[in-house]
């Protein structure tokens, strides 16, 4: 015969006291979360401050089957995958340790799996989002302050309108939250809110017009055509694009012909393309172009020299530098960034770190194939990071390469987790 024994008074005490410490930590572990994503545009101090609680919190929340679970997917695996091979590249490198471009730099790939392990909902990504664009509303505001001369000299940096960190984080936030803003504003719009998608389409223009006063570049441009073709794909009919195509047309036309940093920097642009293309009667190309046309050039020949595994992690600035005597750089001194993800990641694993980098944004990609929200958002941050590392080293990098990964993560684990008669 089966006996029911009731819980005494003590077990029934440390039955709600285990429960309410879970549920204490799983509280901890969304504010960590929410704080990364706020700290992400603002200050590279206070990221790392509140990653460290974020990652301490999900390893004390998350359970072993969640982990097995996760580590199965691809889009998981892989990045590990690449570490790994970083990680063990140190051991065939005269400078293992060496400043700039090691092991330290791509650690940041072991978020992606612990962000998906997290299992987020619907309702905290979006808490999770909505810290996110809060960090990038108070730069928003210093920028226009620090453009137009109203902040004091310690917000006034040596580029006018770039409060905090640089021109390269602030744009990238801000497109990625005018992509937001602008596919949810358009589809609010649809669901008859439409005060509220009104304000929302308003706050993505403000953002495009601080990208393109303060400081367009090559790059940038790139990133915006690609996310607006992306809006196109994703806004479902030409009347719902042209809600927001034509007002972004006449934002950028205004902000570029009202600022004058945007005149000079197009100018740039301009005289970078003739030089690029061999024309006779143009000047040689700014030191921007020029530096990364040498850096491009220089990997290329050591990737040659060891193409499969590559010379190992950390051996980048010493390679560079033994070439500063006789073949100087245009930008003054060896540096320990091709600026070029695929160069920097082959120069030191070879060939075939490339390939798992390569391998990794297209299972990235195909994770997010979708007409969700968040599938979109993740498409929208794999291309960003994509073009972006075509000239710049943008996986490890600080604030980009922390961004694609918790994004990559938080979003990932999202669509993995919809219900198979949702799209994803």
């Amino acid at each position: 015969m089966l006996t029911i024994r009731p819980l005494t008074t003590a077990q029934f005490g440390d039955e709600m006291n285990a429960k309410g410490l879970a549920g204490r930590l799983l509280i901890g572990r969304q504010i960590g979360a929410v704080a990364t994503a706020f700290m992400i545009p603002v200050s590279t101090s206070g990221q790392a401050i509140a990653l460290s609680i974020f990652v301490l919190f999900a390893i004390l929340t998350v359970e072993r089957e969640e982990w097995l679970v996760t580590f199965a997917i691809p889009a998981a695996g892989v990045p590990v995958g690449l570490f790994l091979l970083i990680l063990i590249g140190m051991s065939w490198s005269p400078t293992p340790f060496a400043p700039g471009g090691g092991v330290t730099h791509y650690a940041k790939l072991l978020l992606i799996p612990v962000a998906m392990a997290c299992a987020f909902t619907p309702r905290e990504a979006l808490q999770i989002g909505y810290g996110f664009l809060a960090g990038c509303l108070v730069v928003l505001v210093l920028s226009f302050l620090s453009f137009f001369i109203l902040l004091p000299p310690p917000f006034r940096r040596a580029m006018d309108g770039v409060p905090l960190k640089d021109n390269a984080v602030q744009s990238g936030c801000f497109a990625l939250c005018a992509f937001a803003l602008a596919l949810g504003g358009v589809r609010v719009w649809v669901g008859g809110n439409r005060r509220r998608a009104a304000a929302m389409i308003i706050l993505a223009l403000i953002f495009l017009a601080d990208i393109f006063m303060i400081f367009i570049s090559k790059t940038g441009v790139l990133m915006t055509a690609a996310l607006v073709g992306l809006f196109v794909i994703h806004a479902e009919g030409w009347r719902r694009f042209l809600l927001v195509a034509a007002p972004i047309a006449l934002v950028v036309a205004i902000a570029l012909w009202s600022s004058a940093p945007a005149h000079r920097r197009l100018a740039e642009i301009a005289t970078d393309i003739h030089a690029v293309d061999g024309d006779k009667g143009s000047s040689e190309p700014t030191l921007s172009t020029a530096s990364r046309l040498d850096f491009w050039s220089k990997a290329v020949e050591f990737i040659k020299e060891a193409p499969l595994f590559g010379h190992g992690t950390g051996s980048t600035k010493s390679l560079y530098q033994s070439l500063e005597a006789t073949r100087p750089s245009p930008y003054g001194e060896a540096v320990p960034d091709p600026h070029n993800q695929f160069f920097a990641i082959a120069i030191q694993v070879g060939l075939a770190g490339g390939a798992i980098l390569l391998v990794m944004w297209a299972v990235h990609f195909s994770m997010f194939i979708g007409r969700s929200f968040a599938s979109a958002l993740g498409q929208a941050v794999v291309i960003q990071n994509f073009i972006g590392s075509l000239f710049n080293s943008h996986l490890s990098t600080v604030t980009q390469g922390m961004l694609y990964c918790l994004a990559v993560g938080l979003l990932g684990g999202i669509v993995q987790r919809a219900p198979p008669n949702i799209d994803r």
